[in-house]
């Protein structure tokens, strides 16, 4: 027996011995873990091909995703370049420059000899234009022009050339800059058309393998404008387009940069926030699970917090920004893809610069390529990809009626197929409405956060075309206006709101499209029986009595109150403290101010609407307090017509859209809409402060009958100088308004406004 064991144990029991031997273990096995992720990335790297990629300056900050077209974040300089990782030097080759301009992106011909690219030259007319360049440098040419800007260009099969472009000739709702859309052309730059027809922006087109295109579409048909930033597939003639993933997902809130996953059924994309920069996370989505499954989506850079959810109160941690993250994904291989990579962020010792790095599936990174000088972006390997078969335009000859008439069809088979709780015999119609595009731009200030200001509920002026029945077996077939972007609403015999179209679609001239019901399952099979509605021809639209077109609350709403209720609800001291009148207020009229601001009706402003779908029998008409007055007669005291029930339904249903059209009168003013303007407004305001009146209300103000303002009750005495003061104060409003009448009031003439949609606005920094 060994004496110094004997004396004192075992060597591990010795604290200094114990915690040396752990020290030697640890830093072992630390030198493991590095010799293994060493040798993971060397093997990562010995499997990447050549690659094109973008040299160029980081964006600094629009304000998100949906206004980058527009705001000058650009610097000049980069190229774009060649990179072998296996060559013997490992060389970088440049096969175009850009010291004056700025690449935005690029992509691949599918056999790997052209490059397709969006580039500006800023200063001269500052507009991104669509380039076409031989990868060794040769045969450069440009394939658009004008005053708009086109960007992301991909190639189609046949030849075709896809991209985005702000040739829509229409603004964003909620920023300035224009909206923008999905677009083609022909090889050789002619025969433009347009295949989307969205009122917001299309970004990152991506041909499948089935031919059809796959892209980021922004829009918020009456939902919470932050979120819907989702995926989407059309065919490249503008048919068929269809949810692809995560429209009710609010964490985070845009998926952009999809791309298929060769060898697999799964795909990959970027995680991005609303505001800021659409840099973030990068994600695995697999449509196995579900289109809206949140097993389906699954982020592989978690370092960079977003946790797919869909809870309504999780938009606001999914549009965190994360400026030094993650972007422009691209797969190699089944578990091996390209991303440019800027974190981490400066102020924890990164670079401040986007590098080029390879990951995996399992998060594992490995270091491709980096410039010490400049970032780089938009990697894609120089390898052929089999291009996809192109799609029969069949659909524009099976009806050539429709074609020449510019219509198009749907098929409902059975409306009731996902509506808990609504019983069949109640849906009667579908009502067809739009969204309509803004053709002018933000002047700057807002109000409801819009300018111009179309209402408290929608930001837009919103279109009802009419309706078309419900066959009793639950089935529709109707035609619909082609080329516009179109949701439906399930009316009951009334004309109520039984359930809303949270989400728009479109079809082209001489196509059908069809679905099962209104909620159903995407996966669902379809029932195999016949249907009323196919019966016949589809049915065509009757528009409303009053006529069809945007919403009017002036000329469609308010003569219905005018006939049944002002008798009551107006004057200086209305029943009820209500006032129902057509009398102009600040922005909009007392019936309308005091039925939203007392919610009276139900309406959803879009900063704080709701995440999901909507949820049958709990929306607009059909929960309206005003609905439960009108249906209850009043009290006995009124006995509305159904034609003007109608009338009141309808405009509740498009959230209570105020102007029909974002024609002004007033640029510069809040939401170019604003009637407090000029000296009277102070002169108000000092006599109202004379009497403890601190907050003057939108509608305490009457334009129209100035001695009707609520305002003036809180003055005791009509002969005291400061109510005399008050009264002659809005006496001048009311003139100052009726010199320049506002858009809702007869002999307005809308001002002509500035129109670009190829240039850059400046003085923007980021939110």
């Amino acid at each position: 027996m060994n004496p110094d064991r004997s004396k004192n144990g075992n060597l591990l029991t010795r604290p200094c011995h114990a915690a040396l031997l752990l020290a030697l273990l640890l830093g072992t096995a630390l030198a493991m873990a590095e010799e293994t992720n060493a040798g993971r990335a060397e093997a990562m790297r010995a499997e990447c091909p050549k690659v094109a990629f973008i040299k160029r300056h980081h964006f600094r900050p629009p304000f998100g995703l949906g206004t980058l077209l527009c705001w000058d974040v650009f610097e000049p300089g980069g190229s774009i370049c060649i990179y072998d990782p296996r060559g013997p030097d490992q060389e970088v080759k440049e096969v175009f420059r850009s010291d004056d301009g700025v690449v935005f992106d690029m992509s691949l011909s599918p056999d790997a000899g052209k490059l397709l690219f969006a580039w500006m030259k800023l200063g001269k007319d500052d507009s991104f234009h669509i380039y076409e360049i031989n990868v060794d440098g040769t045969g450069l040419r440009q394939l658009t022009t004008g005053p708009y800007h086109d960007v992301s260009p991909i190639y189609l099969p046949g030849g075709g050339i896809c991209f985005v472009s702000t040739r829509v000739e229409s603004y964003q709702m909620c920023q300035p800059g224009p909206a923008c859309a999905l677009f083609t052309i022909d090889a050789d730059g002619e025969n433009l058309r347009r295949i989307e027809f969205g009122t917001l922006g299309d970004y990152s087109p991506w041909l499948l393998d089935d031919g059809s295109i796959l892209f980021t579409r922004w829009e918020y048909q009456d939902k919470i404008i932050f979120t819907l930033q989702s995926l989407w597939t059309i065919n490249p003639d503008g048919t068929r387009i269809r949810l692809f993933f995560g429209n009710t997902i609010t964490n985070p809130n845009v998926l952009w940069q999809a791309k298929s996953i060769p060898g697999t059924e799964k795909f990959i994309c970027t995680m991005a926030p609303h505001h800021q920069n659409p840099v973030g996370a990068i994600g695995i989505i697999d449509r196995r699970h579900g289109l809206e499954n949140l097993a389906g989506l699954r982020n592989i850079t978690p370092e960079i917090d977003y946790q797919p959810s869909r809870k309504p109160d999780d938009w606001e941690p999914g549009d965190r920004p994360f400026p030094w993250s993650y972007r422009d994904p691209y797969p190699i291989g089944p578990n091996l893809f390209l991303v440019a990579y800027g974190g981490p962020p400066p102020e924890q010792g990164g670079p401040g610069r986007y590098r080029l790095v390879l990951i995996d599936e399992q998060g594992h990174k490995a270091p491709l390529y980096e410039d010490p000088n400049i970032s780089c972006f938009s990697p894609v390997p120089l390898v052929p990809r089999r291009m996809a078969s192109q799609i029969p335009g069949a659909a524009h000859a099976r009806n050539r009626d429709s074609l020449a008439s510019n219509t198009g069809a749907f098929f409902v088979q059975d409306v009731y197929r996902g509506l808990a709780g609504v019983k069949r015999g109640m849906a009667k119609e579908l009502r067809i409405m739009s969204t309509v595009a803004k053709r002018t731009n933000m002047r700057g200030q807002r109000a409801y956060d819009q300018d111009p200001l179309v209402g408290r509920g929608t930001y837009y002026v919103k279109e009802c075309f009419g309706t078309v029945p419900i066959e009793e077996d639950g089935s529709a077939y109707f035609t619909v206006p082609a080329g516009r972007e179109l949701y439906f609403q399930l009316l009951d015999t009334s004309g109520k709101e039984l359930c809303r179209m949270g989400s728009v679609t479109q079809v082209m001239a001489g196509e059908t499209q069809g679905c099962i019901g209104c909620h159903e399952p995407r996966s669902m099979a379809p029932p195999v029986r016949a249907t009323i509605a196919l019966q016949g021809p589809p049915r065509t639209i009757t528009p409303p009595a009053w006529g069809a077109g945007p919403v009017d609350f002036v000329r469609q709403v308010q003569p219905v109150f005018d006939r049944y209720c002002v008798e009551c609800h107006r004057g200086e001291k209305p029943e009820g403290d209500l006032d129902l009148s057509g009398d102009k207020t600040r922005f909009f009229n007392m019936a309308y101010d005091q039925l939203t601001e007392r919610r009276l009706i139900e309406f959803y402003w879009l900063l704080e609407a709701p995440t999901g779908n909507f949820r049958p029998l709990s929306s607009g008409s059909y929960v309206s307090k005003l609905t439960e007055l009108i249906e209850s007669g009043h009290e006995g005291q009124v006995d509305m017509d159904d034609q003007s029930r109608r009338r009141i339904y309808t405009w509740i249903d498009a959230n209570v859209p105020y102007y029909p059209s974002y024609e002004h009168t007033r640029p510069g003013t809040a939401g170019s809409r604003d009637a407090w303007a000029g000296p009277w407004l102070g002169a108000l305001r000092e006599a109202c402060t004379s009497q403890g009146i601190t907050q003057i209300g939108d509608a305490d103000v009457n334009l129209t009958h100035p001695e009707f303002s609520p305002v003036l009750r809180a003055f005791k005495d009509q002969d005291d100088p400061a109510y005399q003061a008050a009264l002659s104060a809005i006496r001048q409003g009311k003139s100052q308004l009726e010199k320049t009448p506002r858009i809702d009031m007869p002999d307005a003439k809308p001002l002509p406004y500035p129109q670009s949609f190829g240039r850059l606005f400046s003085g923007y920094a980021g939110p």
